[in-house]
């Protein structure tokens, strides 16, 4: 880091913010002295208190759970790219947080656990505070993908620009679910969802339509009080996009211009016409048709590759093999560093398509509430997910496996009724932390005690990284 830029003088009417800058960073209780207080992550934010600074000292700075002091090449001025597998108990959630400060919601669960962690990562609570996202987008419309939706689009404080979604949503008759169907392909892709549709859809399809409704009527408002405030926000020309996102479009808007560093790829589905009427893959029923046409994602940020395959199964993923088809002498489109495993760690996934994407470490998010009616993550896709990576120690991260329980008090359990009891809460969340700055891409998740003063802070935590500091 540049020591004049590190050392210019702070405007104490504008604190400035500085931010990891290696993959694990130690805040020191003293300016000299070894005591560490925390661990910080690649790119996590530290606001400077001190009104000049000097590369020949520690830097005094406040974090998320307290304040310490930093060694002056451990910071810098540059974000990173952080996505957040948000621990959603059964069903998916991924926020991911630019290096320019905008922010991409895939899947929210089913539950209002994403729309909480977003809520407290924003500090929503604040009179003064609002949020934007470029996109939020739906994989697919089971709820453990959509359901957690319905809080964040109608929130308020939260402005959503776009809303993407693969066109194929349940319907009442079984027949027509999730769309006509002839032969081997599925018809009636919606493009924008409105209430016309809503007569022959499902009751949360219903909900659905009306939280995008109130997205689109709440957006300019949002937008006006965040431009007051002297915050940078943008527009979509022509105002709230609700969209089918198809592959033939190749990137996801405003992230389509392939000589920035953050790049996003769709890859899956991809509508074939047929009689003039755009159709996907039929795959045997409803639920095999929904899931196996997710939208399947690569993040690309400089050389680091991510994979968010959705629920895609295996006739899906061997249909993905077809469509990109292995080129000699170029990596393959799908082949990914960090790979989103699909379908919750599902067993029904291709091996040839694990053997393409040569993932080094791997994503599962899942977690039934109760008596695990699911099974996931499934034993066999876990011994296989990184079977086929490039590297000597691949990793598997599981927000299920991450979270961390406490028993309650025989008070606490007496408050239930005997059919219904709940012996433990969630201690620490189960989310996994992925950063990157284009050159290097860290996994972690945390565990060890948390805050009695504040469960959000970070100040106990000890972190699981991956790959291990050298």
């Amino acid at each position: 880091m540049p020591k004049a830029f590190l050392a210019k003088p702070l405007d104490p009417k504008f604190p400035e913010y500085v931010y990891a800058a290696r993959a694990l960073v130690k805040v020191f209780k003293n300016p000299g002295g070894s005591k560490v207080v925390a661990n910080l992550l690649l790119g996590e934010w530290m606001k400077l208190v001190d009104e000049s600074i000097s590369v020949k000292r520690r830097v005094h700075v406040r974090y998320r759970g307290g304040e310490g002091y930093v060694e002056p090449s451990d910071l810098t001025r540059s974000r990173q790219m952080e996505i957040f597998f948000i621990d959603v108990s059964q069903g998916d959630g991924v926020l991911i947080q630019t290096p320019d400060d905008r922010r991409i919601l895939i899947d929210a669960g089913e539950s209002d656990d994403a729309y909480e962690f977003i809520r407290n990562k924003y500090r929503l609570d604040k009179a003064d505070n609002y949020i934007d996202f470029d996109v939020i987008l739906a994989t697919h419309c089971d709820a453990d993908h959509t359901k957690g939706f319905l809080n964040i689009l109608t929130d308020p404080k939260i402005a959503v620009k776009r809303f993407y979604h693969n066109g194929l949503f349940r319907r009442t008759d079984k027949r027509q679910d999730p769309g006509p169907h002839k032969g081997n392909r599925v018809y009636g892709l919606i493009d924008r969802l409105t209430s016309m549709d809503s007569p022959t859809l499902t009751p949360l399809m219903k909900k659905l339509i009306r939280a995008l409704e109130k997205a689109e009527t709440n957006l300019p408002g949002v937008v006006q009080k965040m431009k007051d405030l002297g915050r940078r926000v943008d527009m979509p020309q022509g105002g709230f996009v609700c969209k089918r996102l198809d592959a033939a479009q190749r990137f996801l808007p405003p992230y389509d211009e392939p000589q920035k560093p953050l790049l996003i790829e769709v890859l899956w589905p991809r509508a074939n016409l047929q009689d003039g009427k755009p159709s996907y893959p039929w795959y045997g029923n409803a639920g095999r048709t929904v899931n196996g046409n997710s939208i399947v994602l690569c993040v690309r940020h400089g050389n680091q590759r991510v994979l968010l395959t959705g629920d895609l199964n295996t006739d899906a993923m061997d249909d993905l093999l077809i469509a990109y088809p292995t080129i000699p002498g170029m990596p393959h489109a799908l082949q990914a560093h960090v790979y989103k495993a699909a379908h919750h760690g599902s067993q029904d996934f291709s091996v040839p398509f694990l053997q393409t994407v040569k993932p080094d470490a791997a994503v599962i998010s899942s977690g039934d509430d109760r008596n695990d009616i699911h099974g996931h993550p499934r034993a066999v896709l876990m011994g296989t997910v990184t079977r086929y990576s490039r590297c000597e120690k691949p990793a598997v991260f599981s927000t299920e496996l991450a979270a961390c329980f406490t028993r309650l008090s025989k008070k606490e359990q007496a408050q239930f009724k005997s059919r219904k009891a709940q012996l433990y809460e969630r201690s620490i969340q189960g989310i996994v932390h992925l950063r990157s700055n284009g050159e290097q891409l860290y996994l972690g998740s945390v565990h060890g005690r948390k805050s009695t003063s504040d469960p959000l802070s970070n100040i106990f935590w000890k972190w699981d990284l991956w790959p291990q500091e050298a």
